[in-house]
């Protein structure tokens, strides 16, 4: 008896963008991103300075009602600034200021609309599991056809030029 006859096919392309997009750069995104972290380290930094500033004063002149809300409104203003800034832009705008600069932005992978409040969050969340074991989920994007990291993939996300 014969062996079975078997037709090879050719695998079907990935989805890419509409057409006129392209997924962002592997460069442009690392560059945009340190900017942004530049940016926060900024803010954070200014804000720290001038409460730290104001809770050395309440603490000269021995008010330390002024000076404990001065000290828990220095803790709130680090932990919304460091852990609000990129969900804030990429669900107002789809771009962190980092970002504009090199015109990218960040859109739902599936069908290229604006991301939800939801998704940026769970973005950010990705960030950190993107860096948990190593960096691996933002060397992904070298891996993936679409250029994501597990961060884009945990949101349903990807990055792409304007």
């Amino acid at each position: 008896q014969a062996p079975p006859t078997y037709t090879w096919q050719q695998p079907t392309d990935a989805a890419g963008p509409a057409p006129g997009v392209r997924f962002a750069g592997y460069g442009a995104r690392l560059v945009a991103y340190i900017v942004d972290i530049i940016i926060v380290s900024v803010l954070v930094t200014v804000v720290a300075i001038v409460l730290a500033l104001l809770l050395a004063a309440f603490a000269v002149n021995d008010n330390a009602g002024l000076a404990g809300i001065t000290a828990l409104l220095l803790v709130v203003a680090v932990f919304l600034i460091s852990l609000g800034y990129f969900p804030y832009y990429w669900a107002s705008s789809g771009q962190t200021p980092g970002m504009r600069m090199f015109r990218l932005r960040v859109v739902r992978d599936r069908d290229g609309g604006p991301i939800s409040g939801g998704q940026a969050v769970l973005r950010l969340i990705g960030y950190w599991i993107s860096s948990a074991v190593f960096y691996i989920g933002y060397i992904w994007i070298f891996i993936d056809g679409r250029r994501r990291g597990w961060h884009d993939l945990i949101a349903g996300t990807v990055v792409i030029e304007t």
